[in-house]
């Protein structure tokens, strides 16, 4: 029976100081605040730069969506010119219906166009982005370097685009 009191006791007391040691005593120490990790003005540089490098990659990817369009478009546009130019030489009851796909390949001919204008204005946008962020990324670098260029090197000064003359 000894024993069975002394298990008993022991197990109290660890069970006491597991709950003890689950709530904070004493001077109410809290935690600090983890700090929001920053990252350095070279490295988000280097992002936005990487971003403008992807965004060009995306225009030059459009450009040529637009010249396949280009070239679709010019091929059914010479195949409606054929069937129109070979209708002549079949019987009148089956000119309406040479027509008729000439006319249907004229028109996926403008499609087609269409959609390389559409993929070109794209690749327009996608550029003027990349130009943008290009420049965020030239701001940030000469903010963060109290003016200084990339990576610490001293920037050229910027040249007006506009040109002086006298006359």
């Amino acid at each position: 029976m000894k024993t069975w009191i002394i298990s008993a006791l022991a197990l109290a007391i660890a069970v006491s100081t597991s709950a003890a040691m689950a709530c904070p005593v004493g001077n109410n120490e809290q935690v600090p605040p983890k700090r929001p990790i920053v990252q350095n003005v070279s490295f988000q540089a280097s992002e936005l730069f990487e971003r403008a490098q992807q965004l060009e990659t995306a225009a030059a990817s459009s450009e040529r969506q637009a010249v396949a369009f280009d070239r679709e478009a010019e091929t059914l546009a010479n195949r409606a010119r054929i069937m129109r130019n070979q209708a002549a030489l079949v019987a009148v009851a089956d000119r309406s219906s040479i027509f008729a796909v000439a006319d249907d390949l004229s028109s996926r001919a403008s499609i087609a166009r269409s959609n390389a204008s559409g993929e070109r204005a794209q690749a327009a946008d996608l550029r003027q982005q990349a130009r943008s962020v290009r420049e965020r990324a030239v701001q940030l670098v000469k903010v963060g370097n109290g003016g200084g260029g990339w990576r610490g090197r001293p920037s050229s000064p910027t040249v007006s685009t506009t040109a002086q003359t006298t006359i």
